[in-house]
C-alpha cells in the first residue's frame, strides 16, 4: 500500500510497493487502469531521459492508457496557446484523466482546473510547479502570459511535488501553493527542478505519489491539506 499524502507533508522515501525496477506492481497497474493518463511537460518539453518520457513508455508498457500533450513552441509558449493543445487532447479522452504535470505543465493543468471545473480531469500530479510570479531565472519571462497563478482550489484532487534546491520553485513557495490549491504536499528531497536533467529515471517516488493519487481519486474524496 502506498504511504498517504492526504495530511501532510510526506518527507522522501522509497516506496515498498514499487521494486527498484521499471516493472509496476499489480496494484499500480490496477489503481490507474480506470483512467487515461495523460503527460503535460513544461518549458522546452520532456527529453527522453526525463521521468515523464520514461514513465510514458513503462505504462504503454504495461497497457495501460497514456498519451501526451504535444504543443507547437516548446520554447515560447503562451497560456492561451497551450491551454488549447490540452484542451483538445483531453476532448479525445473517453475515461476520467490523471494529469501528470511538470513544471510549466503543472502550472497549466492548474489552469485548466480553476477555468473547467466540470471538465474529465479526475486528478492532477503536480510536479515542481514552475513559479513564475517569484522566479528570476533567465527563463522566467517567458511565462508571462501564465500570471497571474490560480489562487482558487481545484476542482479535483492534486498532489504537489516539491524539491528542496528547485531554483523555479521555493519550498515555501510550494506550501503556499499547495494550500490554495487544496493539493496535497510531497517533498521529494534535492533533485533540482525534477526535469530533464535531475536523474531520477523512473522516479519511484512519483509513481508512489501518483499511486496514492489514484486511490483518491477512486474514493471521490478530496485530500484534506494541514
Amino acid at each position: 500500500m502506498p504511504t498517504s499524502l492526504r495530511h501532510s507533508t510526506v518527507h522522501s522515501q522509497t516506496p515498498d510497493f514499487l521494486a527498484t525496477t521499471p516493472r509496476l506492481s499489480p496494484a499500480l497497474i490496477r489503481a490507474l487502469s480506470p483512467f487515461d493518463l495523460l503527460i503535460v511537460p513544461g518549458l522546452f518539453g520532456s527529453d527522453d531521459d526525463h521521468w515523464q518520457s520514461i514513465w510514458e513508455d513503462v505504462f504503454r508498457g504495461h497497457g495501460l492508457s497514456i498519451k501526451r500533450v504535444e504543443q507547437d513552441d516548446w520554447s515560447h509558449p503562451t497560456r492561451t496557446d497551450w491551454q488549447t493543445r490540452l484542451e483538445q487532447t483531453l476532448q479525445a479522452s473517453r475515461r476520467p484523466v490523471l494529469l501528470i504535470g511538470h513544471s510549466l505543465g503543472a502550472i497549466l493543468s492548474v489552469h485548466h482546473g480553476a477555468t473547467h471545473p466540470t471538465s474529465a480531469v479526475a486528478g492532477a500530479l503536480l510536479v515542481a510547479p514552475a513559479d513564475g510570479e517569484e522566479s528570476t531565472g533567465p527563463d522566467a519571462a517567458r511565462l508571462a502570459s501564465f500570471l497571474p497563478l490560480p489562487d482558487k482550489r481545484l476542482p479535483f484532487p492534486s498532489t504537489v511535488i516539491f524539491s528542496q534546491n528547485d531554483p523555479w520553485l521555493a519550498p515555501a513557495r510550494a506550501h503556499h501553493l499547495a494550500k490554495k490549491w487544496g493539493a496535497s504536499l510531497l517533498d521529494a528531497g534535492y533533485v533540482g527542478h525534477i526535469g530533464n536533467n535531475s536523474g531520477v529515471d523512473h522516479w519511484p517516488l512519483g509513481l508512489n505519489a501518483l499511486h496514492s493519487l489514484a486511490l483518491t481519486c477512486h474514493a471521490g474524496q478530496m485530500p484534506a491539506h494541514a
